[in-house]
């Protein structure tokens, strides 16, 4: 299969031809607000307004698309190799995956603000696609919806926490609390009380990408220490999916 004939080619051309800003959440949008305010001045700054939207939605649209054949143009030769020695049932259930995730990825790509979270949003899509063994579509939007709300200071942190722990949670599922504590300070952090770093960690916990360690039991309760966690596996998964080569 050349690579202009894959699905991301197909979904890009009917981007270009359909018009996205009247998906059904957006068009009740624009049509509860042309009711709400449809007098001077606002009623032409709302038809710029729309206008605009659209726009920029299918630019980032179209930035999604083109992180995604970035990254497939280059696993053309694993793709390839991957095609020949799959089944052909195994094939159609790659391809169903990708229709579920296309539209949803380009929904995504279009209500995200910050384009480098858009280029996240497709690294997933492109890397979970291409994989050996792809997830389920369920895990990969979950991965996707993550993308929408990190922003690039979070996925700062949590790429350092993944160089320090990360080896050994992919090479045992998890990291031992004592093993995550005392190799905590050799992140850029060190052992600095850093408000940013709770506030950073806190947001990507509440995602389940890391846990927070317990204090030591012999520390006395005012003591003023910094907060550590550990990754776990769906930290290295998020990880893994919006790597670049």
């Amino acid at each position: 299969m050349a690579i202009d004939d894959r699905p991301f080619d197909a979904l890009e051309r009917h981007f270009e031809l359909e018009d996205s800003s009247r998906s059904p959440a957006v068009s009740y949008f624009w049509d509860w607000a042309s009711r709400v305010i449809p007098f001077w001045p606002f009623d032409k700054a709302a038809a710029l307004l729309k206008d605009r939207f659209a726009a920029d939605g299918q630019a980032r649209i179209k930035i999604m698309l083109e992180t995604v054949k970035s990254e497939v143009r280059k696993h053309e030769e694993a793709i390839a190799a991957l095609q020949k020695s799959t089944s052909t049932e195994a094939l159609e259930t790659r391809e169903l995956l990708t229709k579920d995730l296309l539209p949803e990825a380009a929904r995504r790509a279009f209500i995200t603000r910050d384009e480098k979270r858009v280029v996240r949003i497709g690294l997933i899509l492109a890397n979970a696609v291409i994989e050996p063994q792809p997830d389920s579509a369920d895990e990969i939007e979950e991965m996707m919806r993550i993308a929408m709300d990190l922003n690039d200071n979070d996925a700062r942190y949590l790429r350092e926490l993944d160089r320090i722990e990360g080896t050994q949670v992919r090479a045992n599922g998890r990291i031992s609390r004592p093993n995550a504590f005392s190799v905590w300070p050799n992140g850029f952090w060190g052992q600095r009380v850093l408000s940013e770093l709770d506030s950073t960690f806190s947001k990507l916990e509440g995602f389940g990408l890391v846990s927070r360690l317990a204090p030591p039991n012999n520390l006395n309760a005012t003591a003023d220490i910094q907060n550590r966690y550990a990754l776990l596996l769906k930290g290295t998964r998020f990880i893994d999916l919006i790597r670049q080569l």
